[in-house]
């Protein structure tokens, strides 16, 4: 009997060591999938701004050059930033080589 119960106890004590390394491990992919979620966030909306910028800067330069930014590449540069809208850096790109305008 007293051999049944000790071995009975160390297994209880076994299945909790298991459950608690468990609920660690549960717990650290939780925050680093939180984490992975914030910087993802904080990626796209660092894209969304640019994309606003960028389109600022095409109607600004079109302004004030009407005569050099035709109706027709202003459309296409905006198509081109609009499919590049997610990558940061595409847009900078597309602004420097069709526009002149340099990230600030």
């Amino acid at each position: 009997m007293l051999v049944s119960y000790l071995a009975g106890k160390r297994d209880k004590d076994k299945l909790k060591e298991q459950a608690r390394l468990a609920k660690e491990m549960y717990v650290k992919e939780r925050e680093a999938i939180e984490r992975a979620h914030e910087l993802e966030m904080q990626r796209k909306e660092e894209a969304q701004q640019r994309y606003s910028e960028a389109v600022d800067k095409i109607e600004e330069k079109y302004e004030k050059d009407k005569n050099s930014v035709t109706h027709a590449k202003k459309e296409a540069i905006k198509k081109m930033v609009k499919k590049a809208k997610e990558d940061p850096d595409e847009v900078d790109r597309i602004l420097e080589e069709q526009l002149g305008i340099k990230k600030q």
